[in-house]
Formats: C-alpha cells, structure tokens, sequence
C-alpha cells in the first residue's frame, strides 16, 4: 500500500484542487512553463508553487487519516491520565483542520506555506507521513514525486471538474473519494 495507494490518493486529490481553484492550476501552468521538459530532480526546487500545491493536497486529504500508537510511559493529556500501554488515534485529517491551529482551515490556500503562520503549522502541526520515530522513511521521496508528477500532468493538461462529480471523501487504508474523483483533461495549446 505504502508508495502506491498512498501516492495515488495524494496526486487524485490535489489534481482535484487544481480543478476546483483554475487560477492556482494557471500559476502552478505558468511555473511549469519556465522549466526544462521533461522535468527532472534537480528541477524540483523550481516547483515552489507546485510543491506547494502537493502539501496543500497532503494537509486536506492526508492519506493516512488516522494512526494507532501505543505510549511508552504514563502521561496526562486534556486532563486525563494516560496509562502505559495505552492505544492512542492521532488524527492528521482533524489536526490539519483543526481552526485552533490553522487559519482557513478547510480551505485550499497553497500560498499558506509562504506565510510566518503557515511555516509554524507545518512544523506543530502538520504531520501526513507521521512524525519522530515512526514517521514514513519515503516522505522526501513522496514530496519529490508528487511534485513532480503534478508539473508533468499540468504542463501536457489543463484539468476541470466534471459539477456533476463532486468528489466525497472517505477514510479506508488511505482517504479516497466513495465514487472516485472525476475530472475532464483537455491538452493545453
């Protein structure tokens, strides 16, 4: 499931972001633009918006919407003892929502990561592939990936939503749509 659900659940759904807001899909159209084709790992640091884009995609629909882990010492949380042992469910889906913590938080802003506020998120809050010990070993990878395979997509493609198949999300293994996520392709001139 690792490296293949996961990254086509991450790449549906932010294709299905660049759908819904066509104005960020042109910046992130423009930004492709200027780079060499096809697009390589070196080019990756000229995909800012893009890679963007993706993180914005993993904060919304985190593939992984929930992880068991189990504490290693008694602790006290909110007020309530924890005792060792104990089987706890971390969130990503309701801490990367979570209006305490971010602003718009059901919102689809790329551009939060270029914010003082955005960058404090992303580094207390912001946990897709995990985090600490048991955090995903292919997220740099997932991040270059995705990236990049969202600029192959858009530079070839202008991506629209299809009204009539609104994506609805649901947690299995990963976060997919219950109808799958529908969208039309047309070739960009």
């Amino acid at each position: 499931m690792a490296g293949h659900e996961s990254s086509a659940a991450a790449i549906s759904w932010a294709l299905y972001l660049l759908a819904f807001d066509p104005g960020v899909q042109e910046r992130v159209a423009a930004e492709v633009a200027a780079l060499p084709s096809p697009a390589s790992l070196a080019d990756i640091t000229g995909l800012k918006l893009t890679r963007d884009v993706f993180k914005e995609a993993l904060r919304l629909y985190p593939p992984v919407p929930m992880m068991m882990r189990e504490t290693s010492r008694p602790d006290r949380f909110r007020g309530r003892e924890i005792a060792n042992g104990t089987e706890v469910v971390i969130s990503p889906w309701h801490l990367h929502r979570n209006g305490d913590i971010w602003d718009n938080p059901d919102g689809f802003d790329p551009d939060r990561y270029a914010k003082a506020d955005g960058n404090t998120c992303q580094r207390d809050a912001y946990i897709p592939f995990s985090t600490g010990i048991r955090s995903c070993p292919g997220a740099g990878f997932a991040l270059v990936e995705g990236s990049l395979f969202l600029a192959s997509i858009i530079r070839e493609f202008r991506v629209a939503l299809l009204p009539e198949k609104v994506p609805t999300p649901v947690a299995h293994l990963t976060v997919r749509s219950i109808n799958g996520i529908r969208l039309r392709f047309s070739r960009r001139k």
